[in-house]
């Protein structure tokens, strides 16, 4: 089968340290694709925390195809204990386990401070509340960022809230989205963005007539020394 191409410029954020440090270790081909599944899935998720139990993923058809190609003689269900618990060995994914009318739920989530947080506080009290999904409220900077550019680092997320308290949420909404716009996902291109319209000023004609922000003056102009195609080692 030949691949014929990408039809959306829309990726999915993976941490630098997948590929520095995990990628090179993994030696069981159901780890790697239970893993990178799990990062397509838990990406395209509203709710808070961002986890899938078992039964999601038992019920994946395309994550049941990838891993049954591995092989005949072995079961999808087998295949994916496998690589979930490779996994969470790992310290790739956090595996939480939920006591549940006389039997057991089991979540997993990518090991991240934030549901690493998450994760205590409910071992703590032994409840595992449901999850929240946010509808109708106005998407938190995190959410935005993981939304659009990529999934958030420790090394990025102080920097973020940081940003959040300095800056306005419609600045960040709008800097993000240019930098969607712009096919530019690097927080430092976003960060620029944000300290050239405290400095300078909005420019609200180009935002209310959609002029677009001319690219190339920022990545190999005149300012060309501070942005960069492409992602930041640690904006993902």
């Amino acid at each position: 089968m030949t691949f014929s191409g990408f039809t959306t410029e829309r990726l999915t954020g993976i941490p630098p340290e997948f590929f520095t440090e995990i990628l090179p270790a993994i030696t069981k081909p159901s780890e790697i694709k239970v893993t990178l599944h799990l990062f397509y899935r838990i990406s395209r998720l509203r709710s808070r925390p961002r986890r899938l139990s078992w039964d999601d993923l038992l019920n994946d058809d395309l994550l049941r195809r990838s891993l049954q190609s591995l092989s005949t003689l072995r079961s999808f269900e087998e295949l994916l204990d496998e690589g979930l618990t490779a996994a969470v060995r790992r310290g790739t994914v956090l595996h939480l386990v939920e006591p549940r009318d006389g039997r057991v739920r089991n979540w997993y989530l990518i090991n991240t401070p934030a549901n690493r947080a998450w994760a205590e506080q409910v071992g703590a009290s032994g409840f595992v509340p449901p999850a929240d999904e946010a509808i109708g409220e106005r998407p938190g900077l995190i959410e935005l960022y993981e939304q659009n550019i990529g999934l958030v680092t420790p090394l990025l997320l102080e920097e973020l809230r940081e940003a959040s308290a300095r800056y306005p949420a419609e600045w960040l909404e709008d800097a993000i989205r240019e930098a969607v716009r712009a096919n530019v996902r690097s927080w430092r291109y976003i960060q620029r963005m944000l300290e050239r319209w405290a400095a300078n000023g909005r420019e609200p004609a180009s935002y209310q007539t959609g002029r677009p922000i001319d690219i190339e003056k920022y990545t190999s102009g005149q300012l060309g020394h501070l942005f960069r195609r492409g992602s930041d080692e640690s904006d993902l």
